[in-house]
């Protein structure tokens, strides 16, 4: 795998919510948010309660990075100009637990992950990061120039009006 341009160090916030009926239970995930700075940057990921209430609990996990690639550029740029920027949140998930896997900016990522089973969270770009995500885009994303129709040549020799 290529080596990132540009690494961010993150945290992601995921909210646990047991949701209970007739006799049985199933635990319900949501992402809440992806926090930045290098306060985040732990080297292994580990698992933070930050609030836990009756069937409710919020979990941060450090050690993560948003990983930007410069042949993914488009892909970002698409997303950043969209009508909903987000950060995707890839989690694996074993015995009803969710483990974050990776936070990407790359929907066509995300999408590869939902294929594979991965639980993925949308959740909003954190403002801290907005500007460099902007200037990574500007920097490695050259839109191709549109080829121009040609006009066809009239052979009949009539002219036109």
């Amino acid at each position: 795998m290529a080596k990132p341009q540009l690494s961010i160090p993150v945290g992601v916030v995921l909210a646990r919510k047991v949701v209970q009926r007739a006799g049985w239970s199933l635990a319900n995930w949501e992402g809440v948010a992806v926090l930045v700075g290098e306060r985040f940057a732990a080297g292994t990921s580990r698992r933070l309660p930050l609030r836990e209430t009756e069937g409710a609990a919020q979990y941060l996990w450090d050690g993560l990075c948003l990983d930007l690639y410069r042949d993914a550029a488009e892909t970002y740029w698409f997303n950043l100009t969209g009508t909903r920027p987000s950060l995707f949140i890839v989690c694996s998930e074993e015995d009803g637990e969710l483990q974050p896997v990776t936070v990407t900016l790359d929907h066509d990522e995300s999408t590869s992950a939902v294929e594979a089973d991965y639980k993925v969270f949308a959740v909003p770009i954190p403002a801290e990061i907005i500007g460099q995500l902007e200037e990574f885009v500007m920097t490695y994303f050259k839109p191709k120039e549109r080829k121009k129709k040609r006009r066809r040549e009239d052979w009949s020799g009539e002219e036109r009006h």
